[in-house]
């Protein structure tokens, strides 16, 4: 699931912010994770 959330902000930044580098998107995620304003959670079964 975490790699479709980090694809879904990805997704949101660029709509909001079409003018940003291809960079930004990831920079604006590491962001709010260092900041604690966004927990991945990994779900796994075996």
């Amino acid at each position: 699931m975490a790699p479709r959330m980090r694809e879904a902000f990805r997704i949101l930044l660029r709509g909001h912010a079409p003018d940003a580098d291809e960079a930004a998107p990831e920079r604006w995620l590491d962001g709010l994770i260092a900041d604690g304003r966004h927990v991945e959670d990994v779900y796994a079964t075996g």
